[in-house]
């Protein structure tokens, strides 16, 4: 009988400010503990109950930059574990265990402006020291794994490309245009759908101006805006402020929300300017939700031919791609069955099933 691999996966992730590395941290998590023959040791829970709880000051912001670092292979130890996943790029300051880490991106080299001087610093040194440490590097796109030999001088032969998944509970359900009504004041009108959070890369300002160009064929559209519940960019403020009534904001939803604003919407648009991934478009197309997203970094990858590429610097572009969906059923219905079919290769029970390979690759290579 072979014996359980035991894996010390760090849950501290789960707990970020990023919307995309708490979820890959939760979904892959719960995935690998549904994996036969592996045995998953949740480290630093915050939650968890005798070895694996973390003390109340690990709480703090601090903890990540000292306490933290020093307790994770002390705990890993402690639970007898054949290998650590670091699922961010926070590591160990020293381990004798085979380690995994996970690179979402490298946006520190690729856009150092998205950052302050000193974030940028702190983003590369994290990504740069916990690659070097890893026996294997996961990351989820081809784009990343090109970006991190390019830009990092990480050999390709240390790095597993291992796509994330679609949870399960997305998959379409019957629109309930009152229900979203009283809940979101979302009008019976065909409405456009973008998810994200409010940073310069998401490029909000740029559907913004598109959105105005689509509401000249299609006045009736409006635009729903998740993830954003309040705006500290004036020239996008002043975008919303000329839309008005039109962009409706209801800031940060649920998932079960979410799984009915996509089954719900006539389009999802994601004109991001870079993503190591992008979870949204695939959600939405498991949710039965046509797709028009940027042709930019991984997003084609993600995307596939299931959906409408534009160019995310150009809001003409956006507009045509939008408006190729809006305003023909036949598009919009081709687009629902494609992208349902391309979500489905998409489990987070597969990106487990990777990640154990990696696993074993990482021990084997230790």
């Amino acid at each position: 009988m072979n014996r359980l691999l035991r894996v010390g996966f760090d849950v501290t992730p789960s707990d970020a400010s990023s919307a995309g590395i708490s979820r890959y941290t939760k979904d892959l998590s719960a995935a690998l503990g549904r994996t036969p023959g592996v045995q998953i040791e949740r480290l630093m829970d915050l939650e968890a109950p005798g070895p694996a709880r973390v003390p109340r000051v690990m709480r703090r912001a601090g903890r990540r930059l000292a306490y933290y670092p020093a307790m994770l292979d002390r705990t890993a130890a402690h639970r007898d574990v054949d290998v650590l996943h670091c699922p961010g790029t926070m590591v160990p300051l020293r381990t004798t265990l085979p380690l995994v880490v996970t690179v979402h991106d490298v946006l520190a080299w690729r856009s150092p402006e998205l950052f302050s001087r000193a974030g940028a610093a702190q983003q590369r040194l994290l990504v740069a020291r916990a690659a070097k440490r890893a026996d294997r590097i996961l990351v989820a796109s081809e784009y990343t794994r090109s970006e991190l030999v390019d830009l990092v001088g990480i050999s390709p032969d240390r790095i597993s490309v291992v796509p994330l998944g679609v949870d399960r509970r997305f998959q379409p359900i019957e629109p309930e245009p009152m229900q979203l009504a009283h809940r979101f004041g979302i009008p019976p009108t065909p409405f456009l759908l973008w998810v994200g959070t409010p940073e310069p890369r998401k490029n909000l300002a740029a559907l913004l101006r598109a959105f105005g160009l689509v509401r000249r064929r299609a006045p009736e559209c409006v635009l729903v805006v998740v993830g954003m519940d309040r705006v500290t960019d004036r020239d996008l403020e002043r975008e919303l402020e000329h839309l008005g009534s039109s962009v409706i904001r209801p800031g940060f939803v649920t998932d079960d929300d979410l799984v009915a604003l996509y089954s719900a919407t006539a389009c999802l648009v994601f004109p991001s300017l870079n993503e190591g991934f992008g979870l949204p478009p695939l959600e939405a197309m498991a949710c039965g939700a046509p797709v028009v997203a940027s042709n930019r970094s991984s997003i084609p990858e993600v995307v596939g031919d299931a959906g409408i590429l534009v160019d995310a610097t150009d809001p003409d572009d956006i507009a045509d791609g939008i408006e190729r969906v809006v305003l023909s059923k036949d598009t919009a219905a081709d687009l629902r069955r494609r992208g349902l079919a391309h979500a489905r290769q998409f489990t987070w029970d597969r990106c487990a099933q990777l990640t154990v390979a990696a696993y074993h690759e990482a021990i084997a290579n230790h």
